[in-house]
């Protein structure tokens, strides 16, 4: 198949849409990508698989107004044109959206073009944008393109019309199914790692560990809804041995706020901020720590969707302390991979160190994890999965013309 598919910023880089052109070319079909083009890159690039149209530039506007003119909101007729045009010249026969701020656009693009819509959900985004109103700074622009309560009016019009969801954690399923979407039309395509990315991770057997201390490590973004602040406090509140400590691998809006308050808890080298560094370089020093930890809040937007970081720890062999988010406690639960704390609570989160401080325990949650990423959670598995979803819609007859009238659904 061609597969026409819409990504909303600049491409290369991300590691959901690598994924899912390269199994996508791996399975035979042609992926044309349509993306955003604000650092003027060539408008066509072609890849073994994939093809890259990027958003032509309006040199004759300035750079400001032509910048802001490619933003990804649905209603944006650049957008719409740049999409139709491209999947018309290129033959594409499904059109595959990666997300909510483009997926009416999609929908319209599809009716227009005769071709089946799959909308991939990678994230809860009205959840995401509620957790920009809660927990980072107010801009008045989010009235306007950031509203969440506008974005849960277009996700409740967009996914019932699609005729293909995929989703990253069952809980976003579930919620699908209660807001009207046919379960029949969600497929599973987790955040899960590619199988060479699990190999290259295994922690090398009798790895040299300082019994006396306990080495944690975060991996991600810095901001206020990953819950950074909740570690070191709890850092802050253990004494004694093990000696605990932290390293952060990541950046963002809350780094600088966090390191401030791990200088003001008088943490010391007990607390390592590195920042951002190259992917490979973090996954080849995972096996350096003992625990790996993910204390994001309990708010909409992690209650439904799963961190690629737990995919990560468990590669290394890591057991993992995460927060009450019900789809990662329940994977950690059931794996027994590592133990769950109470959302913002430093004090339950200490508790769960201390638990970390036998070797024996370490050892056989870190196995725990890396046996179900060997086995389950890893993207031979989603990928297929993925494969499959995609290639029903050419063998199903495509009822998209007459959703207009049957209310969004087929007929």
């Amino acid at each position: 198949m061609i597969v026409g598919k819409i990504w909303d910023s600049e491409y290369p880089w991300d590691v959901r849409v690598e994924k899912v052109c390269a199994t996508l070319a791996a399975a035979g079909h042609q992926v044309e990508l349509v993306c955003r083009n604000r650092r003027r890159e060539p408008l066509v690039e072609a890849h073994p698989g994939l093809r890259i149209h990027r958003m032509p530039v309006l040199e004759s506007w300035p750079r400001r107004l032509e910048r802001a003119s490619s933003f990804p909101a649905f209603p944006n007729p650049r957008w719409y044109r740049h999409t139709v045009r491209t999947f018309r010249s290129t033959g594409a026969e499904v059109i595959l959206c990666r997300d909510l701020p483009l997926a009416p656009m999609a929908l319209a693009a599809g009716r227009t073009l005769g071709l089946p819509v799959i909308v991939d959900l990678a994230e809860h985004y009205p959840g995401l944008l509620k957790d920009l109103y809660n927990l980072h700074d107010f801009r008045m622009g989010n009235l306007l393109v950031r509203n969440p309560w506008l974005a849960a009016i277009v996700e409740r019009w967009s996914l019932p019309r699609a005729d293909a969801v995929w989703v990253v954690v069952e809980e976003m399923g579930q919620r699908l199914a209660e807001m009207g979407v046919d379960p029949a039309a969600v497929t599973l395509v987790s955040n899960t790692p590619l199988a060479e990315r699990v190999a290259r991770s295994k922690r090398e057997s009798g790895a040299p560990h300082d019994p006396s201390v306990l080495r944690l490590v975060y991996l991600g973004n810095v901001e206020r809804s990953r819950g950074l602040s909740v570690v070191l406090d709890a850092v802050a509140m253990l004494g004694g041995l093990p000696r605990v400590t932290l390293d952060v691998f990541g950046d963002g809006s809350s780094f600088e706020s966090d390191r401030a308050r791990a200088r003001g808890l008088g943490l010391g080298d007990r607390a390592t901020f590195h920042g951002r560094r190259p992917y490979e370089e973090i996954l080849d020093r995972l096996s350096e720590f003992d625990a790996g930890v993910i204390p994001h809040h309990a708010t909409d937007h992690w209650n439904f969707t799963v961190q690629n970081k737990l995919f990560d720890y468990f590669s290394a062999s890591l057991p993992v302390l995460v927060s009450s988010m019900p789809p990662a406690a329940r994977i950690v639960t059931g794996l027994g991979a590592g133990l769950v704390f109470q959302d913002r609570d430093a004090a339950s989160l200490g508790r769960a160190i201390l638990d970390l401080a036998d070797p024996a325990v370490r050892s056989a949650m870190g196995a725990a994890g890396r046996r179900a990423v060997e086995r389950q959670y890893n993207w031979s598995v989603d990928g297929a999965r993925m494969v499959a979803s995609l290639e029903r819609l050419r063998r199903a007859p495509h009822l998209s013309a007459v959703t207009a009238a049957a209310g969004g659904r087929p007929a």
